[in-house]
Order: C-alpha cells, then structure tokens, then sequence
C-alpha cells in the first residue's frame, strides 16, 4: 500500500546517516554543573585537536614544532623561553593554552544554552572563539608578552581558535550523550 505524500517519516525510518532530519529530542532541564562538565570535556576535545595543528603549521612553516608551546610559556618564563627544544617551557605553554581552553569552553557552555540546534551553536561557538582570539590577540599577548604577536603565525592561530570553536560549539554533543547514557542505565 502506497502511503499518502503529506505523511512524515517516523524516526526509525530514517537512516542514521542523515542525522539532521531526525528531530532532537528535548532534553529535560539541565543543571549548570552538567553544562560546565559537558564544556569542559568539549574544550579538552579542542585543547588535543589544536595542540597537534600547532605543530603541524609550525612544521609547514619551517619551524619547531614547539614553536607555540614555547612562545605562549615566554608569559611566564620571558625571551628565554623562545627556542627550538622542548623542555619545561613547552609543558607549561601547552598547559596554559589547555587552560585557556577550558576557560573558553566552560564560559561558552554556561551562556548558550545545549538546546540550540547543532547549527546554530557550531556558528555561535565559531563566532565566540574568533572574538575570543581578537580579545587574547588584541588586548592580552600584545600586553603581557609582545614577542608572542611578533613571532607566531596569525593564519595558524586563527585556524586554531576555529577548531576551538567548533569542538566547543558542539558541547551540546557531551550533553546529550550524558543524558542518553543516564537514561540506559
């Protein structure tokens, strides 16, 4: 039997791979603590995707692939910290830049709610980390540590903050996949 036009498709019809005709299903009242959670784990996400890109532009750009790392410890560590090796100055600018990831993430996770459609929150999450690089670039390297606007490569960086922004625009993501694994249980 022909099914009439005007009908919708139920559900489990539609094939997983288009994910975007399945409508969402609403999520019950989330607290603040599952949303900073869910912003953290997003952020750690982006802080794994953008340290290896850091390398990655720094090779193609004839340099250390502890380029960055280096430079964003110079904050703490002054012009020494500005050199090819890895060592100590290394951790410790990957792990600020971790941190001001996680900053970034738990900020966002508490100001746009997880109920937004995938859409929107990656274009929110993009639009928020590009501010967030012009604020950091703008206002934070150029004061505290000048060498660092003069050394690193602003396309590289830019593109992070990009992938930043996309990996926490989708928090929504680690929501609702709490969500679903509280509701199997």
């Amino acid at each position: 039997m022909i099914e009439p036009a005007s009908s919708s498709p139920s559900p489990d019809s539609v094939p997983a791979a288009i994910p975007e005709l399945v409508p969402a299903l609403p999520l019950p009242p989330i607290s603040r603590i599952e949303r900073f959670y869910a912003g953290l784990q997003a952020a750690t996400v982006a802080s794994l995707i953008t340290l290896p890109w850091f390398a990655i532009a720094a090779f193609w750009g004839g340099r250390s692939p502890w380029t960055i790392p280096n430079l964003i410890s110079g904050l703490f560590f002054g012009m020494p910290a500005l050199r090819r090796e890895f060592g100590l100055q290394t951790l410790v600018g990957g792990a600020f830049h971790v941190l001001l990831c996680l900053i970034f993430g738990t900020l966002f996770s508490q100001i746009v709610p997880p109920n937004l459609r995938r859409r929107t929150s990656l274009l929110l999450g993009v639009l928020a980390s590009t501010t967030w690089f012009y604020l950091l670039d703008g206002f934070f390297w150029r004061r505290a540590f000048p060498p660092f606007a003069l050394f690193s490569k602003r396309p590289s960086i830019f593109l992070s903050f990009v992938l930043l922004g996309i990996c926490v625009g989708l928090y929504s993501v680690f929501v609702r996949s709490c969500f679903e694994r509280q509701n199997s249980v």
